[in-house]
């Protein structure tokens, strides 16, 4: 059963209920931005169980772009420039563009809701989203 309700100017749906963008991604990833028509910055969440990686390792130095991970539940081991912590729910991590980042599931599940923007420059919908 959906959770989603609208109005004008509004919408409300609980994380588990937005599907991924494309039908053939996998139903652990979130397409917020898409499900919302939010055009003003990135944002998307991600379920994984123990284990499994949620953010692949990468940077965003050619992007610019800042990044901030908000740990809705369970918790994950955050690899930021080779040195692991442990984000727990509730837990909030900005990083930025030129920092190494790998998000890894430490609980059964885990979900990490990303929200992301360039500074200075409008959002652009990226072709992997396409």
């Amino acid at each position: 059963m959906s959770t989603t309700q609208s109005g004008t100017g509004w919408s409300v749906a609980h994380v588990d209920d937005v599907p991924p963008v494309k039908p053939d991604w996998p139903d652990t990833w979130k397409s917020i931005r898409h499900h919302f028509g939010v055009l003003a910055f990135g944002i998307n969440a991600v379920t994984k169980d123990e284990g499994k990686v949620l953010i692949p390792e990468h940077h965003e130095q050619e992007s610019g772009q800042q990044e901030v991970y908000f740990v809705h539940r369970g918790s994950a081991l955050v690899t930021l420039n080779g040195e692991t912590v442990t984000a727990a729910a509730g837990a909030v991590v900005a990083v930025e563009p030129g920092t190494t980042r790998r998000f890894e599931a430490a609980s059964s599940p885990t979900t990490l809701l990303v929200i992301g923007g360039t500074p200075g420059k409008a959002y652009e919908i990226g072709d992997w989203e396409k």
